[in-house]
């Protein structure tokens, strides 16, 4: 499957990482991930909203920390920035 840019019109089979921050949103206190990807051709940006608990560690991947994960319906803001 590929999506075809609104601005250059070309066909990809993905875009580039441009951001990825966790926020909350104002209207409705939810935390998430603020996507932002651009086109591979021409930087065209497209932005996504993903809530934290819609996020799954990928299958055979393991963290190499120490610490006690926090439960991504408790996460706060200061959390995140560990």
């Amino acid at each position: 499957m590929s999506i075809t840019c609104i601005s250059c019109h070309q066909a990809t089979r993905q875009l580039n990482p441009a951001q990825a921050e966790i926020t909350q949103q104002p209207e409705s206190g939810e935390w998430g991930i603020d996507l932002i990807l651009a086109c591979p051709h021409c930087g065209q940006q497209y932005g996504a909203w993903v809530l934290n608990w819609d996020i799954h560690p990928l299958t055979g991947m393991t963290a190499k920390t120490t610490s006690t994960p926090i439960p991504p319906c408790h996460q706060t803001h200061e959390g995140n920035k560990q």
